[in-house]
């Protein structure tokens, strides 16, 4: 060893760390270790999922918070955009209410005219009397109603049909009304004489009144709510089958007598001449003629 190795190695001195929790010191060697792979064991990647899940979570904040930036420029823009235009809110609320009572108005207005009580009269005799319409429409939950033949309880439609037979003939042999139309639109009109006006105002065939010089026992009020809702009273049942008779006789409905005996021209064509309302009325009394075979009573 030469004087110059010698004095390199006189002037080597090993780095010694001192650890407080030791009583003895540890010398670090200053030569280069070799490094070696660090072996990753199967359940390390367990200890990065909650860093993973960090981040995310830190993600999805950074987002909510932008999502609600957006919203409150949305809403400034708005804000501006109406501020701009100067909008006289008092009167576009003004106009908005006088429409809106308009429109209302006009339902009720349609509805009086158009509804259920209108085609009932288009003649300016208002002395004559004149048929029920369906109201409220033609089921059973309206009293003053034509029913279905469906809901005619046979018993009953029987025993009534047996009572007013001969008054039907009769009838039909006076005024050439098919016994099978007066009798069957007496049983959906009275619901076989078991209805309100059947019972309390012996009237078979809803018949309506429109006089303006209506005398007392005349006629009653249905409902009270619409002039058109007044109907005829009689004395005797037989009474409103003559009045029937005279009303067919007469106006709108006395071309029905050339269709003779055929009683389903003579259903729709009382449909037609807006006896009723019913959009099913024709269907009705040709499915209670058919029912109870009142075509007979025609022979």
């Amino acid at each position: 060893m030469d004087d110059k190795d010698k004095r390199k190695q006189k002037y080597h001195i090993p780095m010694t760390i001192i650890d407080a929790r030791s009583e003895k010191p540890h010398v670090l060697d200053d030569q280069p270790k070799q490094l070696h792979p660090v072996e990753v064991k199967s359940g390390d990647g367990d200890q990065l999922m909650p860093t993973i899940e960090m981040l995310l979570r830190r993600i999805g904040q950074q987002l909510q918070k932008l999502l609600i930036a957006l919203k409150f420029r949305f809403f400034r823009m708005l804000d501006r955009f109406f501020e701009d235009m100067e909008i006289p809110w008092l009167k576009v609320i003004a106009v908005a209410l006088v429409a809106f009572v308009l429109f209302k108005k006009n339902i009720q207005f349609n509805f009086s005219f158009n509804g259920p009580n209108s085609g009932i009269v288009d003649d300016q005799n208002y002395d004559t009397p004149h048929p029920q319409t369906a109201t409220f429409g033609a089921g059973d939950a309206n009293p003053y109603a034509p029913v279905a033949a469906t809901s005619l309880r046979d018993k009953e439609s029987l025993n009534f049909i047996r009572k007013y037979t001969d008054l039907a003939r009769t009838e039909m042999k006076q005024f050439g009304i098919p016994a099978s139309i007066k009798m069957a639109q007496a049983l959906i009109e009275s619901r076989a004489g078991k209805s309100k006006l059947a019972r309390n105002n012996n009237n078979h065939f809803g018949i309506k009144c429109f006089s303006k010089k209506c005398k007392k026992g005349h006629c009653t009020n249905a409902t009270d709510d619409h002039h058109k809702d007044f109907f005829r009273k009689y004395g005797e049942a037989k009474d409103s089958w003559r009045s029937h008779s005279n009303l067919l006789s007469q106006n709108r409905y006395k071309h029905l007598k050339s269709h003779g005996k055929d009683y389903k021209k003579w259903a729709h064509g009382l449909k037609a001449a807006g006896y009723a309302t019913d959009k099913s009325y024709a269907q009705k009394l040709i499915r209670t003629i058919e029912k109870f075979e009142l075509y007979k009573l025609d022979r």
